[in-house]
């Protein structure tokens, strides 16, 4: 058929672009399916197809905005696009074990009138939030960078006037993302990142949490070939902060 797009719809087809904007497809995946133009893909798909929301972080109070802010640090993507401008924010979570991370995301994100979409992919499941605002908000509080091997650096940037609420924010979400929680509640972050070793152990001390640190080389049986940095949060630690860190993984164990 080539670059010869079709003009002129049956009443099947219609049919079809409304059922698929039910399920929420994208405009541009049905106009490609049907090999239609978009803009009468819209046409017949107006009523049905999810609006774009905007994000209102006036609605969130400063842990949950905090929150965000740590869990990007450990799991999140940019996508900005390179010839087309794009806002998307990707939060990459374990499929079999993180799920009720994944509601906590969502139930955030609504409460700030920001739909969000959740879908497995291999083992991994991923929250992806499409917002420009998202995206320069993050990015007030984070230096990200991508290289075309989709390595990415992430750096946090200081503020010195985060409150601490803000703060037990972001380390709650550092640990739903790099953290392990132990039953006894001791608490293990771990990143092959030197730069977010430091900033984390920072946090730590800001908010007067002691803490024992070491580093593991990189063994044969090893993913990564780096360094991995490990912080561990003693239990006594953990128990006397608890109530202010609104971490999914610590609420398991409550």
């Amino acid at each position: 058929m080539g670059n010869y797009v079709v003009k002129r719809l049956t009443s099947s087809q219609i049919s079809e672009i409304i059922e698929l904007a039910k399920a929420g497809t994208s405009l541009t995946k049905i106009a490609e399916s049907l090999n239609a133009n978009k803009t009468t893909i819209y046409y017949h798909a107006r009523n049905y197809c999810q609006k774009m929301t905007k994000l209102d972080m006036t609605f969130l109070n400063d842990t949950e905005k905090g929150y965000i802010i740590g869990l990007f640090l450990g799991d999140g993507s940019l996508n900005r696009g390179q010839k087309m401008p794009r806002y998307i924010v990707r939060f990459a979570l374990d499929a079999k074990r993180d799920m009720d991370i994944a509601t906590r995301i969502v139930q955030i994100f609504e409460k700030a009138h920001k739909k969000v979409s959740i879908f497995p992919r291999e083992n991994t499941l991923i929250v992806k939030v499409c917002s420009k605002e998202l995206v320069e908000y993050i990015q007030t509080y984070i230096e990200y960078k991508a290289n075309r091997s989709d390595q990415k650096e992430k750096k946090l940037l200081t503020h010195n006037d985060l409150s601490l609420k803000f703060q037990y924010g972001i380390l709650a979400g550092v640990i739903d993302s790099d953290g392990h929680v132990h039953k006894h509640l001791g608490t293990e972050i771990k990143t092959v990142s030197p730069s977010i070793f430091n900033e984390i152990l920072n946090l730590l001390n800001n908010l007067g949490i002691t803490t024992r640190t070491k580093r593991r080389k990189a063994t044969e049986k090893s993913y990564s070939k780096k360094t991995c940095f490990v912080i561990y949060i003693p239990s006594f630690q953990m128990r006397t902060c608890q109530n202010k860190i609104p971490s999914v993984k610590i609420a398991r164990f409550l």
